[in-house]
């Protein structure tokens, strides 16, 4: 069996590199620059590229990994495996878990090219360090992880001249006692740390273009510091600063830095007071996507935690009166351990207004909290844009409701978008659990003769986004009956109804035509 196996293997990967190799050929002799279809005829660049293109392609993936899936290559001819050995660039990537031997296999057949080093450095034998940290000035990527300081301490003391980027997670206790690579790393321009300090005032913290401090609480960087790292980084396109305590020893309250290149800030999880003072001494263009996040610990903090995400929130509903954007609010209940996820994890509740275009960049605002006090955090933040309503989109999205939800119109997210946003004329329901969906349209299509007004009253457009449409609509059917011969009451004649994604069977899309009678429309929906 594990031989039948690996010949599955080695057919996949021919037959990928086969593929490859007849739509090159074909193209180079299209264009009369080869009439030889040989393989060994191609210039070593083409070949590179199909090797790589198969290396790349998910269908080919099998037990192995990379340098399996290369090895099954070597394996075609005794043409291909010379042609293979000898293109450096295949043999760059360097993981200090694998043999010693292969290690020095590598290191030999990647030649002069740039490395790309990366593993866990705890329990490794010393020769492993010796040889990776012989090869510093090849290094153009480095990626490591250790519980333990002398690790560390060992592999970053050499000059990195060819470094591009750089990711670190080390223990929480440590900072390096020494300047991380003597000071000369010229050439880095993206730098990731977890749990550890650096030099922060180290030379080779300038001109980057992406950087990340995750959980850094015991050495972080004081708040002049950081200014100056981002002052010397006028390419940097993202910013993520989370769980960290930033220190504001000494800081200069008027000092701002403008970042005219920032696509992303990320500020989430930090101490008041640190993500005002960062906040306010932050320039971010208008087409920067920011993402704020706080931890909401009671009802009487939430003014206190949530006043300078609402600072930031007013700002671009302002600037809404000048172009178009997109504001989001992310609500849940979340382990510090599940802080890490990124901007799509699994919150309890996200609404989003947003319209078409991008005029402006996102603002997206997670705020971590039971679910009793999502509606206090809606009310408070839909409160201070309240005065610049009439200039925003008039669509409210609501994705990922997967609470119960309450009863009670004092404790329910739609009746509180309602008594803050009446007017709204869009909503979109995507991803909504059964009950939350029900909850959702037994309250804007009220039962006929109930006597309950529907919310939203100026709805003209809903949409639903489901993997399965046949529950809610039957449940819709049921609730809009009005004798028991099974006539049903219409939704309202100027409501379009778009159904997006998902599957719905013959029966229900009859139930829905009876009972929609504006617009009924199907995106990508499979009708069974």
């Amino acid at each position: 069996a594990p031989v039948a196996v690996e010949f599955e293997d080695l057919q996949r990967a021919v037959r990928s590199a086969q593929r490859f190799l007849g739509e090159t050929i074909r193209m180079i002799a299209a264009e009369g620059r080869s009439q030889r279809s040989s393989p060994s005829y191609l210039p070593v660049e083409v070949f590179s590229y199909i090797v790589k293109n198969v290396l790349e392609d998910s269908e080919s993936h099998h037990k192995g990994g990379y340098y399996g899936q290369l090895g099954q290559l070597c394996l075609v001819c005794k043409g291909w495996a010379d042609r293979i050995h000898n293109i450096p660039e295949l043999w760059t990537g360097i993981d200090l878990s694998q043999s010693e031997e292969f290690l020095r296999l590598l290191i030999s057949r990647s030649g002069c090219f740039p490395l790309d080093v990366g593993c866990d450095l705890d329990y490794l034998p010393p020769m492993k360090h010796s040889i990776i940290k012989s090869e510093a000035y090849r290094w153009r990527s480095l990626d490591i992880r250790s519980d333990h300081e002398h690790p560390m301490e060992t592999l970053l003391a050499n000059p990195a001249p060819r470094l591009q980027e750089l990711t670190l997670e080390g223990p929480r206790a440590w900072a390096p006692s020494t300047n991380v690579f003597e000071g000369t790393a010229p050439k880095l321009e993206v730098v990731v740390v977890k749990g550890c300090g650096l030099p922060w005032r180290s030379p080779i913290f300038s001109d980057l273009k992406k950087l990340t401090l995750w959980e850094i609480e015991e050495h972080p960087p004081q708040l002049e510091a950081l200014l100056d790292i981002l002052t010397s980084s006028p390419r940097l396109s993202e910013l993520a600063i989370s769980v960290t305590s930033i220190q504001l020893d000494t800081y200069n309250a008027s000092r701002r830095v403008t970042l005219p290149n920032l696509q992303s800030l990320v500020v989430e999880y930090l101490d008041p007071e640190i993500m005002a003072v960062l906040l306010n001494s932050i320039e971010a263009p208008p087409s920067a996507a920011i993402f704020l996040g706080t931890v909401l610990e009671g009802d009487e903090e939430m003014a206190l935690e949530l006043e300078d995400v609402s600072t930031w929130l007013v700002a671009r509903a302002r600037s809404v009166r000048s172009g178009i954007c997109t504001l989001s609010l992310k609500m849940g209940c979340k382990k510090r351990s599940d802080w890490s996820e990124g901007e799509d994890g699994d919150w309890n509740a996200t609404l989003k207004y947003e319209t078409e275009g991008n005029h402006l960049g996102t603002l997206s605002i997670r705020v971590n909290a039971p679910a009793a006090q999502h509606v206090g955090v809606l009310s408070y933040l839909a409160g201070k844009i309240q005065p610049y309503t009439e200039a925003l989109p008039n669509k409210i999205r609501f994705v990922d409701i997967n609470r119960d939800c309450p009863e009670k119109e004092d404790t329910n997210l739609l009746c509180a978008m309602h008594r803050t946003f009446p007017d709204i004329r869009e909503i979109e329901l995507v991803n909504l659990e059964y009950r939350a969906m029900i909850d959702a349209l037994g309250r804007l299509f009220p039962r006929p003769g109930s006597g309950t007004s529907p919310l939203f009253p100026h709805l003209t457009t809903l949409t639903v986004n489901r993997s399965g449409h046949r529950p809610w609509v039957g449940w819709l059917q049921a609730n809009r009956k009005q004798t028991d011969e099974g006539g049903v009451s219409p939704l309202p004649h100027h409501l379009t109804l778009r159904l997006e994604e998902g599957e719905i069977d013959v029966d229900g899309l009859q139930a829905l035509q009876k009972l929609v009678s504006g617009p009924l429309s199907l995106d990508n929906v499979q009708v069974k």
